[in-house]
């Protein structure tokens, strides 16, 4: 059946912090530095250069460059990068036309910078053969609002003195004088060298106040704006990217294959944690990434997304570490319909209280892309304490209507709230303001109050306040805001927890924006979701990352209520089994990972734990059994060989001890202790 690729492309935008030492310029190969310092030198961003100048080897600038021409190729999925073409079309233009009558190659004329950054202009005055006049020329240019260029503009070049190269004219820096040849009057009277130019070349003089047609300046007069435009002219290209990639690329150099380096997708993101009713912190996140690539087999458009995620504490320890599965796959009308907004991710996990780092690296594996999000997080250690969550401004509400209870992703009780990371709403929509509150006082529970307050550019726009006892809860709560009398703008809303007398207690802020538009497309949400019958996975990741912690007790109580709830549960038997070797409940641990044995070749710790429990009982020949049978399974094994070693050596057996211990140091040589019982071995031989 015939296959083919199709590119769904969806604009956001992302940031991710990044720290990285540096590596000069001067340590790089030639051809690097030309690609770094002249061929991309205009079009670079500060970003996209410190990284590339960080990259230690050529694969790795290999790869950048790579990733830095499909940022900006306006077909990606195409073999072709018009925008590549065009730049270094425009580079040999630049070398071979601007650089004549110069000591210096094009592209580091003002006029190849220009050309360059711009392309060629509309239309060009030339002032070549004007009597007393310098020569001058006016290129103009049609400009992008979107990032800060006027609808239309001149650049206007002259040759100082009338000879060498042409340079950028600036009204403020060189006026009207710096085009007169032999100009004779008092150089910083810009009115009179303006009336004599207007005598020279009325139309030359006409446009040399101001780089902006229509801008009303009078002679005399310095233009602002004009000075400001060749600003943003210069950043141009820079504003035309988004750059967050190439942190991506310094950050997954090293964890992500070689295939995906330079595929990077930007993505925006959104984390909050929710206390579930069950008791559970639940860290929720929504992940839209900027584009979605696609596998067409017969009428099904597939792709298939991994999420790798893992929580570090403030040390950099790893807490907990999972892998996921979404594979998606769609007809013609929702393809179609992904095109015309976007789609988002949405996942949640359990988190024990602490101060974390997550990061989540997510890779479609049909179009070897990825994207990613790092996010600080904190789950309060003590929620007697009064504390106020941060708020989630939700777009929709989704009551469910099952009677099953499942957990999703940003669902409070049976509300679902649906929300973007952008908080962008449209005025005839509502905002739904979600948080919650734990440790009030009971007096402040039945006297206090809420104050909900909404300020635009600083200023206080509107505001309300509620009692907290005419909510049916006193720890979940949803308040919905008409936005119809919100003018478009950016506003800020400020939650405030009030005693009885008024005085603030507790406060949450937020941002967002009300749009001009009236058709805003929310994504398609692609949710995992997990019925509570299976709560145990909950209760063993609680167990896991409290481990991993260091907090052996309470682990044990949550990976033994995971076991209990399942036992069959491979991984629930291996977590309290866990506990229970680390206990020295040697015996346990053998009953309950001995139903387990049946299949060896995918039980690797269980043959370890059983391994290890009946050699800590001196059982040293069923020891030996399931250390031999992990060999066999899954390959050489420093720590099991070593094992081994000792188990032969306590049944007598000194000779297969010796022979186990020596070949352990031909594959590691640098084990001290193993090297002294081969020694003590070899001494009584002689």
């Amino acid at each position: 059946m015939k296959r083919k690729k199709i590119i769904v492309v969806l604009i956001i935008l992302l940031f991710i912090p990044l720290y990285a030492k540096k590596k000069g310029s001067a340590e790089l190969p030639e051809r690097y530095k030309r690609w770094v310092g002249e061929e991309v030198v205009y079009i670079i961003t500060p970003k996209e250069k410190d990284i590339f100048l960080q990259l230690e080897t050529d694969r790795e600038r290999d790869v950048f460059i790579e990733a830095f021409w499909k940022q900006r190729d306006p077909t990606s999925g195409t073999p072709r990068n018009e925008f590549k073409e065009e730049h270094y079309r425009r580079l040999n233009y630049a070398n071979k036309f601007f650089g004549r009558g110069t000591p210096r190659p094009g592209w580091k004329t003002d006029q190849g910078r220009i050309y360059i950054i711009l392309g060629p202009p509309k239309n060009i005055e030339k002032y070549e053969n004007v009597m007393n006049v310098h020569p001058t020329q006016i290129w103009f240019y049609f400009g992008d609002p979107q990032y800060g260029l006027p609808t239309a503009f001149n650049v206007i070049f002259f040759k100082k003195e009338g000879t060498g190269e042409y340079i950028l004219y600036s009204p403020s820096d060189h006026g009207p004088q710096s085009l007169i040849a032999n100009y004779m009057g008092n150089a910083r009277n810009i009115e009179e060298a303006y009336q004599e130019l207007l005598t020279l070349e009325p139309n030359l003089a006409k446009q040399t106040l101001s780089l902006i047609p229509g801008e009303r300046v009078l002679p005399g007069l310095i233009s602002l704006a004009s000075d400001i435009l060749l600003n943003k002219v210069f950043v141009y290209p820079q504003k035309k990217i988004e750059d967050q990639y190439a942190e991506a690329i310094l950050k997954y150099k090293d964890i992500v294959e070689v295939e995906y380096t330079a595929n990077y997708i930007s993505s925006n993101s959104l984390v909050k944690i929710i206390k579930d009713d069950s008791g559970f912190f639940l860290v929720n996140y929504s992940v839209e990434p900027k584009k979605l690539s696609v596998d067409l087999y017969g009428d099904r458009y597939n792709a298939h997304f991994e999420l790798n995620g893992r929580i570090t504490d403030l040390n950099g320890n790893t807490i907990f570490q999972y892998v996921k599965e979404i594979p998606l796959s769609f007809n013609q009308d929702q393809i179609k319909d992904i095109e015309s907004k976007s789609f988002a991710l949405q996942d949640m996990f359990p988190l024990v209280p602490g101060n974390y780092r997550f990061n989540l690296l997510i890779k479609n594996t049909v179009s070897k892309e990825f994207t990613s999000l790092e996010k600080d997080i904190t789950i309060p250690q003590d929620i007697s304490v009064p504390q106020l969550s941060s708020l989630i401004l939700g777009y929709r509400i989704e009551k469910s209507t099952a009677t099953s209870r499942e957990f999703v992703p940003f669902k409070i009780g049976k509300n679902q709230i649906l929300c973007q990371s952008m908080r962008v709403f449209m005025p005839k929509e509502s905002m739904y303001i979600y948080f919650q509150v734990f440790g009030l006082s009971q007096e402040v529970k039945s006297r206090g109050q809420l104050r909900f307050a909404f300020f635009k550019e600083g200023e206080e726009f509107f505001s309300k306040t509620k009692k907290i006892s005419e909510y049916k809860t006193d720890v979940n709560f949803i308040e919905e805001y008409s936005l119809g009398n919100f003018p478009p703008g950016f506003y800020r809303i400020k939650v405030s927890v009030l005693d009885k007398d008024g005085e603030e207690l507790l406060f949450e802020t937020e941002n967002f924006e009300i749009t001009h538009r009236t058709d805003l497309p929310r994504p398609l949400v692609i949710s995992k979701v997990m019925p509570f019958s299976r709560i145990e996975e909950y209760v063993y990741t609680s167990g896991i990352q409290l481990l991993n912690k260091g907090n052996f007790k309470d682990a044990a109580g949550f990976l033994e209520k995971a076991y209990h709830k399942n036992p069959k549960q491979l991984k629930f038997a291996l977590g309290f089994s866990q506990i229970l070797f680390m206990n020295g409940e040697y015996q346990r641990v053998k009953e309950i990972l001995k139903p387990f044995l049946d299949n060896q070749d995918e039980n690797g710790e269980v043959l370890y734990f059983m391994g290890k429990s009946c050699h800590s009982l001196r059982q040293f020949e069923d020891a030996l059994s399931y250390y031999k049978s992990y060999l066999s399974h899954f390959g050489t094994n420093l720590e099991i060989l070593n094992l081994m070693g000792t188990c032969f050596y306590q049944l007598g057996n000194k000779k297969e001890a010796l022979q186990i211990w020596q070949r352990s140091l031909e594959i590691n040589p640098d084990q001290e202790d193993i090297k002294k019982l081969v020694k003590s071995l070899q001494d009584e031989n002689k």
